[in-house]
């Protein structure tokens, strides 16, 4: 089955239920779907996969003198973003 563009192109949940319903989802499994949906995740997978990405800051420490010694080393302009980190969270 192609699920065509849009949501259920994208729909990990839905992948699953093909999968145990026998259904050949033609797309990426599922766990794909899963971390390619996050940018977080998204990045690391990329940046181990050694494919050049953004640079950029992903740490835990989140205080204003961590972020500005990261924003430096990565250098200016930078982009911010927040409960997301696209679109609307920028």
């Amino acid at each position: 089955m192609h699920p065509g563009y849009g949501f259920l192109s994208e729909n990990a949940t839905f992948a699953d239920a093909c999968k145990d319903a026998g259904v050949v989802l033609i797309g990426p499994p599922a766990s794909a779907m899963r971390d390619m949906g996050s940018k977080s995740a998204s990045k690391i997978i990329m940046t181990a996969a050694n494919v050049p990405v953004v640079p950029g800051y992903h740490g835990d420490n989140q205080s204003m003198k961590s972020l500005k010694h990261e924003a430096e080393k990565v250098g200016y302009p930078i982009m911010i973003a927040v409960l997301g980190g696209g679109g609307k969270g920028m």
